[in-house]
């Protein structure tokens, strides 16, 4: 069974907006509310759009320059005083911080918040050193912190909310590029609890991040050929087993897709949950190594992350 390809579904410019403009906002909007909130930044705040944060609250706006221990290092002691800080950056910068991240965050198990701007290859002209394809991994490896990779600037609303009301830390990863809204101003959002866009009995599609979006719009057209059933997998860790566990019975086909290193990540995530509870055909989309420096859009095709790379995975298994 092949998959038509979906010439014929474009993604309009009203349609995209970029995760990470709606950071600043929203966090603007719980601070008013809550007292405990602050943002250190390693000189970033303003990609993120906390501008009008640092404004409103400059004794909550920490700008601790190119510097990502020291973020770290004062977001731990602001918990340890009570705080919910928010430690913001390219997500591609974590690497530099991640034994602060273990030492004083991790192993002492505080409630210090870490957002990785500019997820996966979005940040594409700015090339392979600039692009976070392991923070996934990182983040997942470390015991107690929560990995959440938001789909579109409207969930980003209830996941920020709910970042804050879990209680361990939680990863946030955010995207430069704009990129397709799909769901409503209100979305339903869970920590650990996927989300079923389309159900199908043929396959099993489980993505993160904008892919959640581009594969909707791809299955306008796929969805004719075969059965296919999305799920919005939005919690890479704790990921919801029951969930995945289920829909891989049904079908009997999964695809992972994510903007990230094909290990560590998602693919690896579902995969475990399959070799333990379900054992299911699988096929990981995902990049195989670094990629080049090239607009966002452009890039996706390079490294398989395009329409024509998850169709061909399907194509595996369904034929």
């Amino acid at each position: 069974m092949k998959l038509t390809p979906a010439t014929d579904v474009h993604l309009n410019e009203g349609d995209l907006v970029a995760i990470r403009a709606n950071f600043g906002p929203t966090f603007t909007t719980l601070a008013e509310s809550d007292e405990r909130l602050m943002a250190v930044t390693a000189d970033l705040g303003s990609s993120v759009g906390l501008a009008k944060f640092g404004e409103a609250y400059p004794d909550r706006y920490l700008n601790c320059g190119v510097a990502e221990q020291d973020m770290i290092g004062i977001s731990a002691g602001l918990a340890l005083a009570g705080f919910v800080p928010y430690a913001i950056t390219f997500g591609s910068f974590l690497g530099r911080a991640m034994d602060h991240v273990r030492q004083s965050i991790g192993h002492n198990r505080l409630k210090v918040n870490v957002v990785g701007s500019h997820g996966g290859i979005s940040n594409g002209k700015d090339g392979p050193s600039a692009h976070a394809i392991e923070d996934v991994a990182m983040f997942r490896a470390m015991p107690p912190f929560a990995v959440v990779v938001v789909a579109d600037a409207n969930q980003l609303v209830p996941a920020l909310k709910a970042s804050v009301d879990h209680p361990d830390p939680v990863y946030l990863r955010l995207y430069r590029e704009p990129t397709p809204v799909f769901y409503g101003e209100s979305p339903d959002f869970e920590i650990g609890k996927a989300n079923v866009l389309r159900e199908g009995t043929d396959l099993t599609l489980v993505a993160c991040g904008p892919h959640v979006g581009y594969c909707l719009r791809w299955l306008e057209v796929w969805g004719q050929d075969a059965s296919i059933e999305l799920i919005d997998c939005h919690t890479v860790k704790p990921i919801d087993e029951e969930t995945i566990a289920r829909s891989a019975a049904k079908t009997g086909r999964v695809v992972t897709v994510e903007d990230h290193y094909i290990n560590g990540g998602l693919g690896s995530a579902v995969a475990e949950v399959l070799a333990e509870r379900q054992p299911t055909p699988m096929r990981r989309v995902g990049l195989r190594g670094y990629a080049t420096s090239g607009p966002y859009y452009e890039l996706l095709d390079y490294v398989g992350l395009g329409e024509e790379g998850v169709r061909s995975a399907m194509d595996d298994l369904l034929s």
